[in-house]
């Protein structure tokens, strides 16, 4: 997984060992409404390195 710079170059790279997703969520959206959308991906692993450039 990268983190983009304003370039569209990695500024930041995770790499993940044996992920796996364990839980979505989405915000509950109205047709009248103009909240913005929110998701968030939960995940497990075995591990997790940092790399920055």
């Amino acid at each position: 997984m990268s983190l983009l710079d304003e370039n569209g170059e990695p500024a930041v790279v995770w790499k993940v060992k044996n992920a796996f997703p364990v839980k979505l969520q989405s915000t509950d959206l109205k047709a009248e409404g103009n909240e913005v959308a929110v998701e968030t991906l939960e995940i497990a692993h075995e591990g997790l390195t940092i790399e920055n450039n």
